[in-house]
């Protein structure tokens, strides 16, 4: 069980990787993608929806599904440069 203190912070943490997942994602903008990389953000995407999903009933689970999201939609923006 978390305490409201550690709801809040994984709260703020999932937001702020949502937003930078986001932020990734709006970088890559309408470019012409590989079969793969559109295939990366479709997942990318899902791991979005999930975490949003997933955050009314397990916060730490919609943390690494935030997270997990940040890190690929991260590498992608930067495969892409």
């Amino acid at each position: 069980m978390l305490t409201p203190d550690q709801q809040r912070q994984l709260n703020t943490e999932i937001d702020q990787s949502l937003d930078r997942t986001q932020a990734s994602l709006r970088s890559i903008g309408n470019r012409q993608l590989t079969q793969q990389q559109q295939s990366d953000v479709d997942e990318i995407r899902n791991f979005v929806r999930q975490a949003q999903a997933t955050r009314g009933a397990d916060l730490a689970a919609a943390k690494r599904l935030a997270d997990r999201a940040e890190v690929l939609a991260r590498n992608l923006e930067k495969s892409l440069r």
